[in-house]
């Protein structure tokens, strides 16, 4: 019978995808879990409002893509990194949600709550990953998309609330 743990980290260590070992709190195997955090609340998220569904899937599987590059994954699971191109549409998509408010906002119903759940995930995330963009150990295509996630939950929050 295969087992759901392998008791493989009970020393503190784990893996990543080339199979180099690593403490568990390493700045890479955190970021990770920053990433798992926020797919999980982007889950949530997709769950309560189908109408930007098929744009938060792309973002979801950017954000493994990024992932996979963060743990140092092998290139034929890289088979669509972040690119400028991304960017641009992510931008794109954030601007047809129109103009931000200009005062403080509280978030009021489940949805908008979730959203703001996924900006405060992705503000975590991106705190984290400053320092491998700072020490070049991460693109800035990856970074600058992170960086503008946290305005595209925002402004789904906000347009939900």
């Amino acid at each position: 019978m295969v087992k759901a743990y392998t008791s493989n980290g009970d020393e503190g260590f784990t893996k990543d995808f080339s199979g180099k070992h690593y403490l568990k709190d390493d700045l890479m195997i955190v970021i990770n879990g920053k990433v798992d955090s926020l797919q999980s609340a982007l889950d949530m998220a997709l769950f309560l409002d189908t109408h930007h569904s098929v744009f938060l899937k792309k973002v979801q599987q950017k954000l493994w893509q990024a992932s996979g590059e963060i743990a140092n994954c092998p290139g034929d699971c890289l088979n669509a990194p972040i690119t400028d191109l991304d960017l641009k549409e992510l931008e794109e998509y954030i601007d047809s949600l129109g103009e931000p408010p200009n005062k403080f906002v509280r978030f009021t119903n489940e949805t908008s709550m979730w959203f703001n759940e996924c900006r405060v995930r992705c503000r975590e995330l991106e705190t984290f990953l400053v320092k491998m963009f700072r020490d070049g150990n991460v693109r800035s295509e990856v970074y600058r998309y992170i960086n503008r996630l946290s305005s595209l939950f925002f402004m789904m929050g906000y347009k939900a609330s």
